[in-house]
């Protein structure tokens, strides 16, 4: 789910932060358990807060991943779609 489905969102949340990303798998995981859902969404993610500065670097990192500049998938992934 994560790999396949919310890599490049999860890349630019976190900024490329292991800590960052921790954080926010960590309160998702919390949140979904105690909405009932389960299951992490980018519906979902967007509701959890994380760290100040992986927030401030996100709209950036955002903009170049919509864009093509950036990607969080290795290239043979990218190769293969």
């Amino acid at each position: 789910m994560l790999a396949d489905d919310l890599s490049d969102y999860l890349f630019a949340r976190s900024t490329g932060h292991i800590g960052s990303l921790m954080t926010l798998v960590n309160r998702g995981c919390q949140r979904a358990q105690r909405t009932g859902t389960e299951r992490l969404t980018r519906d979902l993610l967007d509701q959890v807060r994380n760290d100040e500065a992986a927030e401030q670097a996100r709209r950036e990192l955002e903009y170049a991943l919509a864009a093509g500049r950036a990607t969080s998938r290795p290239r043979r992934a990218r190769a293969a779609r």
